[in-house]
């Protein structure tokens, strides 16, 4: 993979196979809809991750609810590119990281944030998971 042709557009309903077998593949339950969704696909316009942001009606206050990257495209920057693009189109923008992900979130500008800075609809999909514990889920901010 030495040149490399990704590109970013609006999830598609033809996509959502691909996406919610990327989430299952990481434990998570299935994505609703297109909502919010943005997909990274390849040369072929085949997804090969996604990002979901949802705004909180109440606050206007955008949430990553999840970034997933199909495992074979990590490292080359693709999820990276993903978080530009919600940064370019939210500002501030709030996520619960998973402990493993917390050294590239705060490689991109994000701080430790408390929980109750968190919208219950998304704390709330931590509350009571089976993996919380080997999760160590942490809150983060980022802001432009």
């Amino acid at each position: 993979m030495t040149q490399m042709n990704i590109a970013l557009r609006d999830a598609r309903d033809a996509d959502m196979d691909y996406v919610n077998a990327y989430a299952a593949w990481e434990g998570m339950d299935a994505i609703p809809s297109t909502e919010g969704v943005t997909v990274a696909v390849n040369e072929d316009d085949v997804p090969i991750g996604f990002v979901r942001v949802w705004v909180d009606p109440k606050t206007n206050q955008a949430y990553v609810n999840p970034i997933v990257l199909y495992k074979p495209w990590r490292g080359f920057g693709i999820g990276r590119m993903m978080m530009d693009d919600v940064h370019e189109r939210f500002g501030s923008v709030r996520l619960v990281s998973r402990g493993v992900s917390i050294p590239f979130y705060r490689a991109l500008g994000y701080k430790d944030i408390d929980w109750e800075l968190i919208a219950p609809e998304i704390a709330g999909d931590c509350d009571g998971c089976e993996m919380r514990e080997e999760c160590t889920p942490q809150p983060m901010e980022y802001l432009r």
